[in-house]
């Protein structure tokens, strides 16, 4: 099976019956698509965004592989601390033992399956199974089988039924990442030029960030990859999509003077110059603190780094992204829930040195806005449903979209901005660039196993 014609474009007036991109009976590792990314980026197979197989092939090649993001450091405090989250469709629980490890296993109970951890979250030094009551302590051992000699006698080893561990667990600025892949490059290389954006957006204060508020979650008929390109770097859409908000004051009206970076490895950020800019319907006193933070970022990185803050938009491929806004930061991660349905996880991020007064009035403002009922969420999530929607019919998932905007303007960033930014930009602000890379890396992937995430 020749899996090169990953990269060959394909007409979009062929009207021929279109087969699965991967036949039900196929066995996984059999890869027999097509033609789902034209060479230079510029246009997409729709069935990427609706075929089961395919779907089913990337759970195995980008969320078995990939560094997944799960949590932030403030959410576990103390030895013992756990989150449950998900890495794809499967279930994690993210714990920092009793040596303060951070660990991630599994939500499996290697006896009959069931999760160990029904909680999303909380402090203990075991996890027991509700199904047969296998208890593992929080270094993933087996510590506890009822009634072990009686029905088991001598033949049950207990070392060898620990719950499955995650072979890496890392975190850059407080942003805690795993990967199952046992030959996953280290999290630093996979961020790649990535790294230098976060540490503008995560580490430009004195103490760092935290989490206020929790976690949001609610559910999107939509596949993981069109939020996930939408936050790349789509400023295109902002004008329509969220017009009444720009009307309302909720932001400021988008200009063409921006830049669309993109970091290697799928990764991308983009933003208006001088920083993403937030509208007036909302007061603050956050002036006075923006121009301290942009003090303190100049000590850090120079002069010249205020320009790229605050950050914007981005995604850490696959399905984490970010809005730093000149108000407030929102983390989220589009979890996959099947071809057609993902579960968002969104967060509030702050700095540690802000005013108690300010994060209570930076979480009023990133719930009016990106929160699950907040004015922007409601445009994306609405269009984006409506674009899955129209690829569930036979003609509907025919042809490809387009992804021609900004070609051939991309350059080094710091031929550009100078240095010391890197990564590779667009001098414009309205491209999509950031998508095209996106879907080349998407399809490295995709197209050979042996390709490193």
């Amino acid at each position: 099976m020749n899996d090169s014609n990953i990269l060959s474009p394909s007409s979009d007036t062929d009207a021929t019956p279109l087969p699965p991109l991967i036949p039900a009976d196929a066995a996984m590792g059999e890869y027999r698509a097509g033609d789902l990314l034209a060479p230079d980026g510029s246009s997409v197979d729709r069935r990427v965004f609706v075929d089961e197989g395919l779907y089913r092939l990337e759970q195995e090649r980008i969320f078995a592989k990939c560094w997944l993001y799960l949590g932030h450091e403030s959410a576990l405090p103390e030895n013992g601390s756990f989150l449950t989250m998900t890495m794809g469709e499967d279930p994690v629980i993210l714990v920092r033992d009793k040596t303060g490890r951070l660990r991630v296993y599994l939500n499996s109970c290697t006896h009959r399956g069931a999760r160990v951890c029904r909680v999303d979250s909380g402090v203990t030094t075991s996890f027991k199974c509700p199904y047969h009551a296998w208890t593992f302590n929080t270094e993933g051992q087996l510590a506890s089988v009822p009634r072990l000699g009686p029905v088991y006698g001598d033949k049950l080893d207990r070392s060898l039924h620990g719950l499955r561990e995650a072979p890496h667990v890392d975190s850059f600025g407080g942003m805690i990442f795993a990967s199952w892949d046992p030959q996953a490059p280290t999290l630093r290389e996979y961020l790649g030029d990535m790294a230098f954006y976060l540490d503008l957006m995560l580490d430009r204060m004195e103490g760092g960030t935290e989490l206020i508020g929790g976690v949001h979650r609610w559910t999107i008929n939509v596949n993981w990859k069109i939020p996930s390109e939408n936050f790349a770097g789509d400023h295109y859409h902002v004008s329509s999509t969220h017009g009444a908000g720009v009307e309302m004051g909720y932001r400021s009206r988008l200009s063409n003077d921006g830049y669309c970076i993109q970091t290697g490895n799928g990764h991308s950020i983009g933003s208006e110059r001088g920083g993403a800019q937030q509208g007036t319907a909302v007061k603050t006193d956050y002036d006075a603190f923006i121009a301290q933070m942009r003090s303190e970022l100049v000590d850090r990185y120079g002069e010249s780094a205020s320009a790229f803050v605050p950050i914007g938009v981005g995604t850490i491929f696959p399905n984490m992204s970010f809005l730093d806004s000149a108000r407030f930061r929102s983390f989220r991660v589009w979890h996959p829930r099947g071809v057609d349905k993902i579960e968002v996880h969104s967060w509030c991020l702050v700095d540690k040195a802000m005013p108690a007064e300010l994060k209570a009035a930076v979480r009023k403002q990133y719930s009016l806005a990106f929160g699950p009922g907040g004015i922007f969420e409601q445009d994306d999530g609405d269009v984006w449903q409506s674009v899955q929607d129209n690829l569930r019919g036979h003609i509907g998932r025919q042809g490809r979209f387009n992804y021609q905007m900004g070609l051939g303007r991309e350059a080094p960033t710091s031929s550009r901005y100078g240095p010391p930014f890197p990564g590779s930009t667009s001098d414009i602000l309205m491209t999509e660039a950031n998508q095209r890379a996106f879907y080349r890396h998407y399809a490295s992937l995709m197209a050979d196993p042996r390709c490193k995430p």
